[in-house]
């Protein structure tokens, strides 16, 4: 089995991962992909939509979830919950739906060590949202359609951003608390722009992907591109996995 390579210097979401990878598969898994999502029986009322985007950096995908019912603020059991239905309806192996429980579990971690309550107290305000809770569990369908569990998985240092951020608490500093506590053990780097690039459920869904960091990262030979839906100094964040034909 090949190693595969995330390319984190633009930043990570959620969305941006699961891009990537839908991005990177070939067109066999991009229709197993959308497959699995359409005939899923719980997507939280929310229906997924791809496009493919061309910069003048990059050319791949964006996905969006779009969605008629409000967005309401979700307790960390909801949210658990919630993604163990929807990890069963996109049939997710045991070792994706163990992975997809470890990326909420350390995010509702995260939460409760940052606002210093018991973890059945926290609550979810953006990462509770119906998309942000989808965009997790494409990230299991993702884990189990191109094996991460059975690869060796490396990425460069991540960029977090810098300054400040606006969310349900308040303008806070990049990283926000609940972020610091998720970068714990990884490298990263502040910048390059202003804002944040790197989300929670970003920063969750990559450390339990990787198994190191390389401050430079081998040629591409194959690759996937995910854009956010951020634009950071005009230029559109997006993350990439590659194959190497050389060694790393």
């Amino acid at each position: 089995m090949t190693k595969l390579y995330f390319d984190l210097t633009r930043g990570i979401s959620a969305d941006m991962f699961a891009a990537a990878c839908h991005s990177f598969l070939d067109p066999e898994g991009q229709t197993e992909f959308l497959r699995r999502v359409d005939e899923a029986p719980e997507r939280l009322g929310c229906k997924l939509v791809t496009d493919d985007i061309r910069t003048t950096g990059a050319v791949g995908k964006a996905i969006e979830w779009q969605s008629e019912s409000k967005d309401e603020t979700v307790s960390g059991e909801m949210a658990i919950g919630s993604l163990e239905r929807v990890a069963e309806g996109f049939g997710l192996s045991t070792g994706g739906r163990r992975f997809v429980s470890k990326v909420i579990g350390d995010i509702v971690s995260a939460e409760s060590k940052a606002h210093r309550v018991d973890p059945h107290k926290v609550h979810l305000h953006e990462i509770g949202r119906a998309a942000g809770l989808m965009n997790m569990a494409l990230a299991g369908l993702c884990y189990d359609l191109l094996d991460l569990g059975g690869r060796e998985v490396v990425g460069s240092y991540l960029a977090i951003g810098e300054g400040e951020v606006e969310t349900a608490h308040g303008v806070l500093a990049v990283p926000t608390p609940a972020a610091a506590e998720l970068l714990a053990g990884l490298r990263f780097r502040f910048g390059p722009h202003f804002g944040e690039m790197a989300t929670p459920s970003g920063i969750a869904i990559v450390r339990n992907v990787l198994i190191g960091q390389l401050d430079v990262l081998p040629k591409a030979s194959r690759t996937g591109v995910g854009f956010g839906s951020r634009s950071f100094d005009g230029e559109r964040g997006f993350a990439m996995v590659f194959e190497s034909g050389q060694e790393g």
